[in-house]
């Protein structure tokens, strides 16, 4: 995370904004050191994403256990046509982009004659992503704009350029990394900043077998296990911490009663973790857990209820042939 002076990188026609600044690492400080001292500890699933993370989510992606991506990508490699769209000047929105593969499947799609005036606008909280994406995207659709935000959007959304209609997507099923009450605030944020026209395409993985779902987190290779203890390194970067990945433990199981995948990181021992930032000390007992990440799973009724508190029409649900996960396409009316 980069939080230097404001800073805007132009290449082609490329353009991303770092707006880190503006939020300012002692928020982030404050957030991470409040969630390690709370009880149950924890800290925010964003923060898996450095560069090393974003290499392991990556792998991850590619594991034969792990069916989300494959999955999503598979509905988005024949999606455009179905969305019909009517208009031709079109801003595609992507809330945290990451490397943009997906959204790559639907650019491929558009026509070539129709990319001068469409510009990709990709939200990310790391701005090497952006960068990296956004050359890539580059290269590939040199007649299209792009214009990236380096921001974290469940803070605000109100940089997102309102001149054109806007299709908004947020892949991934990243809105499972919410609880219930953080997905309604955020959905009821996103419908609001929504202008008459505008759409929403949003990812959602779907409850299934639970032996499937606890696989695609437990993966023989042990690449989720690297990717759940590389928050620590993240933490002890941003605030100073000690914390030694070797002393814990990946932990990750299904609780039906909240339809979720719950990530831990489990102590092995006790132990004293200093915090430079404040001059503090955090205690963990053996056995003690770090929640680091929920994945909740939906159902068919979830779809209509998110489309509910958006304040958004539901216009069509696109799923699997075997109906793993849904991306759900929403229509902002007057």
């Amino acid at each position: 995370m980069n939080f230097s002076d404001e800073t805007i990188v132009v290449q082609n026609k490329v353009e991303i904004v770092n707006c880190l600044p503006e939020i300012g690492k002692q928020a982030v400080v404050n957030e991470i050191i409040a969630g390690l001292k709370d009880s149950p500890k924890h800290i925010s699933p964003k923060y898996f994403y450095d560069e090393t993370g974003s290499r392991l989510f990556e792998e991850i992606t590619k594991l034969d256990e792990y069916y989300p991506t494959r999955t999503e990508k598979a509905i988005l490699s024949s999606l455009w046509d179905k969305l019909a769209l009517e208009f031709d000047a079109l801003n595609i929105v992507e809330l945290g982009s990451g490397d943009a593969s997906k959204i790559r499947l639907l650019i491929e799609q558009i026509p070539k004659y129709l990319l001068p005036q469409i510009t990709y606008i990709p939200i990310d909280i790391s701005i090497d992503a952006l960068e990296w994406a956004a050359q890539e995207l580059t290269l590939e659709f040199p007649e299209m704009d792009i214009q990236g935000f380096a921001a974290d959007f469940l803070f605000d959304l109100s940089m997102i350029p309102k001149e054109k209609k806007r299709l908004f997507c947020f892949l991934g099923s990243t809105i499972g990394n919410f609880n219930p009450d953080e997905a309604r605030r955020f959905l009821q944020m996103l419908g609001q900043e929504m202008q008459s026209g505008d759409f929403l395409l949003l990812g959602m993985d779907m409850v299934k077998n639970v032996d499937l779902i606890e696989k695609a987190y437990n993966d023989a290779q042990g690449v989720t296990d690297q990717f759940n203890k590389n928050i620590l390194h993240v933490v002890n970067r941003l605030v100073g911490a000690d914390f030694r990945h070797e002393y814990f433990d990946h932990l990750a199981f299904y609780n039906r009663n909240k339809n979720r995948i719950e990530m831990h990181l489990r102590a092995r021992k006790e132990m004293v973790v200093h915090l430079k930032a404040t001059g503090e000390t955090i205690r963990l007992n053996s056995g003690e857990t770090i929640h680091t990440e929920n994945s909740h799973k939906f159902t068919p009724n979830d779809i209509a209820k998110f489309g509910q508190w958006a304040g958004l029409q539901t216009k069509a649900v696109f799923n699997d042939r075997k109906g793993y996960f849904s991306l759900a396409y929403y229509e902002k009316g007057n």
